[in-house]
């Protein structure tokens, strides 16, 4: 069974975080929500409030084969957050997943993380220059993921399944959230 940490603080973008962590459970990967802040509760960008499994200071992220990123409002906070950045530029280089949606690619990028990589993010937070950005909904270079937006969180979530866990339950998972 694969396993993933998903990283939020205050203002995370609540659908893209929550998708993210209900789809891949729905797809049997064990996933942990884990706040970079010092405490369980998140407060998202929409005023819903939600728990952390842990936090990021308790969290032994070897035995994790990917990191998710949600974006929203409280992007430069988690970057922000002191070993995050580092934590995605570990899991590239080992060839773990990074997987990063809204404003969170371009935060990634700023370190120059995903130079020459092709990515999809949030208009306006696509720093130019970095990565080869796209007006896809996701993107999969190697063992990085993308994604624009809310509205494409879905999409995002079933390609973190597709990648850790395979076609036939991407597909699964797809077809039985009723997504086109």
């Amino acid at each position: 069974m694969s396993k993933i940490a998903v990283l939020a603080v205050d203002n995370t973008e609540e659908v893209e975080c929550l998708t993210t962590v209900d789809f891949c459970r729905r797809a049997g990967i064990e996933v942990t929500l884990v706040s970079a802040a010092k405490n369980r509760q998140i407060h998202g960008s929409h005023q819903i409030v939600f728990h952390a499994d842990t936090v990021f200071d308790e969290v032994d992220f070897d035995s994790f084969d990917g990191v998710v990123f949600p974006g929203g409002p409280g992007t430069a906070d988690l970057g922000a957050v002191k070993g995050v950045r580092s934590l995605a530029e570990r899991f590239l280089n080992e060839g773990k997943l990074v997987a990063a949606i809204c404003a969170a690619p371009g935060m990634l990028s700023e370190t120059g993380l995903l130079k020459g990589k092709t990515a999809a993010g949030y208009p306006g937070c696509r720093p130019e220059g970095q990565a080869l950005w796209t007006e896809n909904q996701t993107e999969t270079d190697k063992n990085l993921i993308t994604g624009k937006g809310p509205g494409t969180a879905a999409a995002f979530a079933v390609e973190i399944i597709r990648y850790l866990e395979g076609e036939k339950k991407a597909e699964e998972i797809r077809q039985s959230t009723m997504m086109p």
